[in-house]
């Protein structure tokens, strides 16, 4: 039997209507523990020292104060220094708003019956569209423990066949939900079917004793080992109707599909290589807890990784009275494997059970279906017209006549496929967390969703760190992701990420994707030995301070399965793939009428590996200046490089585009080396390349920190416009660096401790410890799960530290992050918040004010007197069509009465071409007053 079941309660958050008041339904059932599971607020870090007016030159050895405990000092030196900070600021308290966007289960979506819907879950979310205009009609949460969120997310979900406004959700924790996807109501209860959790679910609507009622069949794992099919009528706790389930099949290997019949006569299902089929034995039960079924089971050669049914009632006069039920169904099913192999079997149900009862049939038994092979890979999702695998393709398949109809080229690998009550529409949901509704008549796309496409963690059947907001319209999210997003859990791959995602923080959709590098969407992906070919990937992504230029970096290497032919050793193939590395620094600029980017220039191999060498060297980081049109790059050759604008010419002509304006190339227009990183000890040794390394402009952009990681650990402070180096820093860091920052004259320095350094005092404000558990992670490792972001208007930086399972240093399930807030003024963090997922990225957000029904999981921190309650409901959001004045900011030109004027802003003006295509010298004359005399011009949006 399964274990008892108890229905819970709590609060709801759905979008849409009205919350509905709470019932008292609830009042017999067991209240869900609310444990506090809000971290201490230094849980990965120690302060190790802060110098107030006791500071200590930053070379000076430094002390350890256990246990974060805050040391005496006077505040005179931060106030001096920082004035012009408001001090009701630093009080500010913090808070995570609701999350945005989220991951689409691998589950088949849902259409409502009049198909104007389709409904969808994301990991803790139903999320409802409108299938007229791809728009979010209403997005409702359930109500999950909070300390069971990083393991607990939605496996599947079922429309009710007796009650179409009713939607059943299955959790992995084992709790089942009974929701109305027109308002949410119920999403604050549920029924635990099993404290082992839940692998898979079906509903079906049953009869008997006159009774009709919604039974769901569930898998999960038992106690005492093995797994088990188990039926339940799930009733209201203060209802007439009792609670009641039943366990119909036991197995010892897990059961990873389930489908029934829409009446439940007929049950099938896949554990592994085997096909299970189960016959409802009699409709004479009064409750659920005296179902009786009859299982037969047969075995693939392959393991089963999709199927579907297709039920057809015989005719009345072909139905004899040896039928134990009223009507026998006629069911059809097929079932694709790994392979790619797809099995039709006519009427399994009747070839089945009219063999001997021995439970597994022999192999003698005639069961040869037909046979359908086209995909070379598995085949993730089959149903009756349509069926879906790896390569992108749909198939038609007309099983009376064998012909073959496809649709190729959809963006990534096809997941799921679900079909419309009449038949008029498929729904196909990819693994690049997009679903498409096509039309049956001319599969042309009727309506597209898309969520955020960032990595995800899965287990058997991460990261991208690419995440920017786009100045120029602050609600826009660009993330360089991939087609494929899913990511095994354990001793991951490098992914590639080469789609430029356009994602909008305000309606929770997907505004464009565009390819940053070459793609195979429309090649064959794979080699003829079946090896995956990989595309590059885009390891940083930078925009401009005024959001109309976009920088990628973009690198590929061939995988050691296509160097196997050249039979070298481990060390001659690591330097076979260097010299096959490919890297590309590319500019692109922003269109806004068509809403994509351009590209503008593409410079190969921007850094080399060493002086002596030819081949592509990796660039380390890639910064923004925040006060031009200018990128820096830092590479594993030790040199940093500031790339500007330099306006297009052909033949001494310059070159203007359709709105006559002159073109613009990109090119280095400074580079300069940072010296020996590393100091050999002896002269045989082979110098090593750097691994790490970091760059960032100042806020005017006059200043450039550079680093490499080494054992030297200098931090170097360069003029971004000579080119000299000005300062060097010691000993700021050991020995790699993950993150550097400006914010105001302090330096922000991430790597296995965390420095705030005055760079004008030349002194260490703050110093802290990162936990061991951090230190012992690999290179790799910190570098894609430490990030670090600041934000020059808040005077605020904030840290992300990863915390993965005690003892697997490999293992990415049930990995999680802490994000850390700081004041620059302040010792104690103002936000300590863990994440139930790893954090991919972190990035500066300007305000902007969000709908607070908005549901998805990229949760935005802001100041709690941005998120008020009253005011968030009449606050729309802020994007480009608001009204925008100009003023002048005179506080801000008060320390600067006269603007600096660089040589490369003269040669703008004179510098463009010879002397018959110069301009007229009265728009010469006032190109230049416009720079000396033009004020600091400040925009602000009401």
């Amino acid at each position: 039997m399964a274990s008892k079941m108890k229905r819970k309660k709590g609060p709801i958050d759905a979008m849409g209507p009205a919350k509905r008041t709470k019932s008292e339904r609830g009042k017999n059932c067991e209240e869900a523990p609310k444990n506090d599971t809000r971290p201490s607020t230094n849980s990965h870090l120690e302060i190790e020292q802060a110098n107030g007016s006791n500071a200590q030159p930053a070379t000076q050895d430094q002390c350890t104060v256990s246990n974060v405990q805050q040391v005496p000092q006077k505040s005179t030196n931060f106030e001096g220094t920082h004035s012009n900070f408001a001090k009701s600021k630093l009080a500010q308290p913090w808070k995570l708003s609701t999350s945005i966007g989220g991951r689409m289960i691998t589950s088949d979506p849902v259409f409502t019956p009049d198909e104007r819907h389709l409904i969808v879950a994301t990991r803790t979310t139903i999320q409802v569209y409108t299938t007229a205009d791809s728009l979010l009609a209403r997005s409702i949460r359930l109500k999950l423990d909070s300390s069971l969120l990083s393991s607990t997310q939605i496996v599947t979900t079922s429309l009710s066949p007796s009650n179409t406004d009713m939607i059943w959700v299955a959790c992995s924790n084992g709790s089942v939900f009974r929701v109305n996807w027109t308002n949410g109501s119920g999403a604050d209860s549920f029924w635990t079917v099993s404290s082992t959790g839940c692998i898979h679910m079906t509903v079906a609507s049953m009869e008997s004793h006159g009774r009709k009622r919604d039974v769901v069949f569930t898998t999960e794992a038992r106690k005492e080992g093995g797994f088990r099919t188990t039926a339940n009528e799930l009733a209201e706790p203060d209802g007439t109707i009792a609670i009641a389930a039943r366990t119909i099949y036991t197995s010892q290997e897990p059961i990873q599909f389930l489908k029934a019949t829409r009446d439940g006569s007929i049950i099938v299902g896949a554990s592994r290589k085997r096909i299970l089929v189960g016959r409802l034995r009699s409709t004479e039960f009064d409750t659920v807890d005296r179902i009786k079924f009859e299982f037969r089971t047969f075995e693939s050669n392959e393991f089963i990784t999709s199927l579907d049914l297709k039920v057809s009632f015989q005719n009345e006069v072909e139905v004899t009275r040896k039928d134990r039920l009223q009507k026998t169904p006629v069911v059809d099913l097929v079932v694709g494997n790994i392979k790619g192999v797809i099995f039709v079997h006519y009427d399994i149900a009747g070839e089945l059970f009219g063999q001997p009862k021995n439970g597994l049939l022999l192999s003698t038994t005639n069961l040869v279906p037909p046979k359908l092979h086209w995909h070379r890979q598995a085949v993730n999702s089959i149903k009756w017209s349509l069926d879906g695998g790896k390569e992108t393709v749909l198939v038609l398949w007309q099983l009376e006549s064998g012909k073959k109809d496809f649709l190729p080229h959809m963006s990534a690998t096809i997941e799921n496929i679900a079909i419309s009550p009449n038949g008029s529409s498929y729904a196909i949901q990819l693994s690049d967390n997009s679903t498409i509704v096509l039309s049956t008549a001319d599969l042309l796309p009727k309506m597209m969703i898309a969520g955020i496409q960032a990595s995800v963690i899965q287990p058997p059947k991460f990261p991208g760190s690419n995440v920017l907001r786009a100045e120029a319209t602050p609600s826009h999210l660009l993330l360089a992701v991939g087609a494929q997003q899913e990511v095994r859990d354990f001793n991951p791959l490098i992914m590639s990420n080469s789609y430029l995602q356009t994602f909008d923080l305000g309606t929770g959709q997907s505004v464009s994707n565009q390819a940053l590098t070459r793609t195979n969407v429309t090649n064959v992906n794979a080699a003829p030995n079946s090896h995956n070919i990989s595309e590059p990937r885009v390891t940083h992504l930078k925009i401009s301070s005024d959001g109309e230029w976009l920088a990628t970096v973009d690198e590929w290497t061939p995988s050691a399965n296509d160097l196997e032919f050249l039979g070298t050793g481990v060390k001659s193939l690591s330097t076979e793939i260097n010299h096959r590395r490919e890297v590309f620094l590319k500019f692109w600029k922003r269109n806004s009428s068509k809403n994509t980017w351009e590209l503008v220039s593409r410079i190969e191999s921007p850094h080399l590996t060493d002086e002596v060498s030819s081949d592509s060297g990796r660039i380390l980081d890639l910064a923004s200046d925040p006060s031009s049109s200018r990128f820096a790059t830092i590479g594993v050759d030790g040199s940093v490089k500031i790339w500007s604008t330099r306006l297009r010419k052909r033949d001494g002509v310059l070159v203007r585009g359709k709105d006559s304006k002159v073109l613009k190339n990109w090119g280095c227009s400074q580079a300069f080396k940072l010296g020996k990183t590393n100091l050999l000890e002896n002269k045989d040794q082979e110098p090593r390349l750097p691994i790490t390394g970091c760059v960032s402009f100042c806020e005017d952009g006059s200043v450039l920190a550079a680093a490499l990681g080494s054992k030297n650990s200098l931090i170097n402070l360069i003029d971004s416009y000579s080119g000299s180096i000005k300062k060097t820093f010691a000993e700021l860091y050991a020995p790699e660096i993950f993150g550097i920052e400006f914010l105001g004259q302090d330096l922000i320095i991430l790597s296995d401790k965390l420095v705030s350094f005055d760079i004008v005092s030349e002194e260490i404000r703050h110093t802290y410890k990162l936990r061991s558990s951090i230190l012992n992670l690999s290179v790799d490792q910190k570098r894609e799960m430490m990030h670090l972001a600041v934000d020059q208007k808040s005077k605020t930086f904030a840290i992300s530290l990863p915390k993965l399972p005690t003892g697997i240093a490999d293992q990415l399930i049930g990995a999680r992050s802490e994000l850390l807030v700081f004041h620059q003024d302040t010792r104690e963090p103002q936000l300590s918040e863990f994440f139930p997922t790893l954090i991919t990225a972190l990035s500066p957000a300007s305000v902007v004010h969000l709908q607070s029904d908005r549901c998805g999981e990229d949760p935005i921190s802001q100041p709690i007197g941005s998120l008020d309650d009253e005011e968030v409901e009449e606050i729309e959001l802020v994007d480009d069509s608001a009204t925008t004045t100009t003023v002048l900011d005179s506080s801000a030109d008060e320390p600067r009465k006269y603007p600096v004027v660089t040589k490369h802003q003269l040669s703008e003006v004179f510098d463009i071409g010879p002397a018959f295509a110069l301009p007229p010298m009265e728009e010469m004359f006032y190109r230049v007053t416009n720079l000396f005399a033009a004020p600091r011009m400040v925009q602000t949006v009401r």
